[in-house]
């Protein structure tokens, strides 16, 4: 670097060509130009990664929060929140009214495969839960389908805070996923007219 400096203040003589001292100010021009931009695009780039993860850190402390909040409507000590237990056809609408939020900021995540696990269980819990034809054809209860759906919903949030790879799913949470997906086609089939 420099024989740049050296040559850019070489005064012009005879064996000094006129053009060298614009050459080498291009060249420096370039490089500068070059270095300013490629840190500018990493600023940028380490901005919007930045914006993500915060995004992603604010949507998992929504779905965190509705998720214990859920969690004890289920346990026996909340025994006097929410519909009757016998009262399948209130369920979802109280699930809905507290886990509104969480189901918008599942969509903030950028992993494809997490919103679809997390939405899942999220589905679980609010109509899986619930539903008598799949709780008869996982031949499971409630409170079970429902803490398989916690439970799953937690690892998937943890392991992607800590950047890990999502937990393996376990078979009872399978199961009524799909059954659930299953009642979902017959469903949509029979409004079809299939």
């Amino acid at each position: 670097m420099d024989w740049i400096i050296a040559a850019a203040q070489q005064t012009s003589t005879s064996t000094s060509p006129v053009w060298l001292a614009p050459l080498l100010g291009g060249v420096g021009a370039l490089v500068g130009g070059s270095l300013t931009s490629t840190v500018a695009w990493r600023v940028l780039s380490d901005t919007k990664k930045a914006r993500q993860r915060a995004e992603e850190k604010e949507a998992t402390e929504i779905i965190t929060s509705a998720l214990l909040d859920v969690r004890q409507i289920y346990r026996n000590t909340d025994v006097g929140s929410g519909p009757a237990p016998g009262e399948f056809e209130y369920w979802p609408d109280y699930l809905l009214s507290k886990l509104d939020k969480s189901e918008a900021a599942v969509m903030r995540f950028h992993s494809e495969a997490l919103r679809t696990r997390v939405t899942a269980s999220l589905d679980l819990l609010i109509w899986g839960a619930h539903d008598s034809q799949l709780l008869y054809e996982t031949r499971t209860s409630a409170r079970a389908v429902a803490y398989e759906a916690h439970r799953d919903a937690m690892a998937c949030l943890g392991a992607h805070l800590r950047g890990e790879q999502l937990p393996e799913a376990t078979k009872a949470w399978k199961d009524a996923e799909g059954q659930l997906r299953w009642q979902a086609e017959l469903e949509r089939r029979a409004e079809e007219g299939e």
